[in-house]
């Protein structure tokens, strides 16, 4: 099974996204930025079920770093705290969530705010949680250590080698995606990551053409696949197998 563990489905045009999802077979974690992102992945997920029985999305609820400063105030609201709650305990994983120092024009309080909201709910309910940390790695380790019971994934990591090693050290499973094949970074830290912690990402669908390319189909996870076997020269099938059973460690029977 291909399984893409960082989307965003909810950024394709309907008409795409229905036309892609029918001519895929896989699994496909569908990360939310925010609630709107959320309840619209749902909705993606629902059609799915219906009408392209090959895929399977599951949609995750998260606030991305760059939706904290409208989201911060909203964690004072019991109603809307509870609201949120009840989203948390539909997926088997939360995000996406982090922090940005890079992109984000956030305030790094909001940020900071929102994301120990999801940690402390992950923590409490041993959930994992695919995590941002674009220029905030340091601070992003310092913080998980508060909640141990949290099950981190790293999504797309490409910030100091120090802190990746850490993160393997504690047993984070690290996303890779689009860039491996075009940064020797990258590709350092892929060889840095032990089999039982890598997954595969698109980040679709802006990731690739951000970088050049003119991809940004829901398949483009196949090519994902084949550059990692590439890069670790290993069997393609040796990559999907790998990836699976790394997957089902955190998706158990929903997959």
């Amino acid at each position: 099974m291909i399984i893409d563990f960082h989307t965003h489905l909810d950024f394709y045009s309907d008409k795409q996204v229905h036309k892609d999802l029918q001519n895929f077979s896989g699994a496909i974690m569908a990360a939310s930025v925010d609630e709107k992102s959320y309840l619209k992945n749902r909705q993606i997920a629902k059609w799915t079920g219906e009408n392209a029985k090959k895929s399977l999305v599951i949609p995750t609820f998260g606030i991305h770093p760059n939706a904290a400063d409208e989201n911060a105030p909203l964690l004072d609201d019991h109603t809307i705290v509870k609201r949120f709650q009840s989203y948390m305990e539909r997926p088997t994983i939360i995000g996406e969530i982090g922090m940005d120092f890079c992109w984000s024009e956030c305030k790094a309080e909001n940020q900071e705010k929102v994301f120990r909201f999801f940690l402390e709910y992950c923590h409490k309910n041993h959930k994992a949680c695919v995590i941002h940390t674009k220029d905030a790695e340091e601070q992003i380790a310092d913080i998980l250590t508060d909640y141990p019971n949290a099950r981190p994934i790293i999504h797309w990591y490409d910030g100091p080698e120090e802190i990746f090693r850490e993160f393997i050290r504690r047993g984070y499973p690290q996303t890779f995606g689009v860039e491996s094949i075009r940064s020797s970074h990258i590709q350092n830290l892929l060889k840095l990551t032990p089999h039982h912690l890598l997954l595969a990402e698109t980040d679709n669908p802006d990731s690739e053409i951000w970088l050049g390319g003119t991809r940004n189909d829901i398949a483009l996870i196949q090519k994902v696949y084949q550059d990692l076997a590439g890069l670790l020269k290993i069997p393609l099938s040796e990559v999907e197998k790998q990836i699976e059973k790394n997957a089902r460690t955190f998706l158990g029977k929903t997959l």
